[in-house]
């Protein structure tokens, strides 16, 4: 009889060791599921950044001697969204991208003029950027300019802004090196 009064609450012990490693397990794998559902939702917008990087360079690449004014019609609408020193939102861009596709012509219907070609392509492709959540913009790459200029096509998303320089939300310091935690992607195009 005195075995059995000392194992009194044993079989309580048991369980509640049992729940408390049953508890870090599913703790351990609902923060594994949330990381896999961090990494999926950041591959997509990898895969939409890649989309629109794509469709403006081959725009680009269709009329080669007009990469400058690509640069500089796409730049131009980054650069009146810019507000210095504040947070980035991509909904205050995609408000610019509408206005200048309100502007721009519709060669689809009419003979364009080339600059009027591109407007109308920056548009577009802007537009469908936007659809994704994508911001786009336009720089000579770090150490190209001259004689071997290349474009880099930048595609930010969430806070991060398409631009290479040591503003605080960029996508890339001025050398071009990723800052830490930034949400972008960059292409060069020739």
């Amino acid at each position: 009889m005195k075995d059995i009064k000392s194992q009194r609450g044993v079989g309580l012990v048991e369980v509640m060791v049992a729940l408390l490693l049953l508890a870090g397990a599913v703790l351990g794998f609902s923060a594994m599921q949330l990381s896999a559902i961090k990494a999926t939702d950041e591959s997509l917008m990898r895969t939409r950044a890649i989309s629109s990087i794509k469709a403006l360079s081959e725009s680009m690449r269709v009329l080669p001697d007009s990469s400058a004014v690509y640069r500089q019609q796409v730049n131009t609408i980054y650069t009146n969204n810019k507000k210095t020193d504040s947070g980035y939102v991509i909904s205050d861009y995609c408000t610019d991208v509408t206005t200048y596709k309100a502007a721009a012509p519709n060669c689809n219907t009419t003979n364009c003029s080339t600059a009027q070609v591109v407007k109308h392509n920056v548009a577009t492709i802007l537009e469908s950027s936007c659809k994704k959540e994508i911001a786009l913009n336009i720089e000579v790459c770090p150490g190209t300019s001259g004689i071997n200029e290349r474009q880099c096509v930048i595609a930010s998303w969430n806070q991060t802004k398409p631009t290479m320089n040591d503003e605080k939300f960029s996508c890339t310091n001025v050398s071009g090196a990723y800052k830490p935690g930034s949400a972008c992607f960059i292409m060069e195009a020739y």
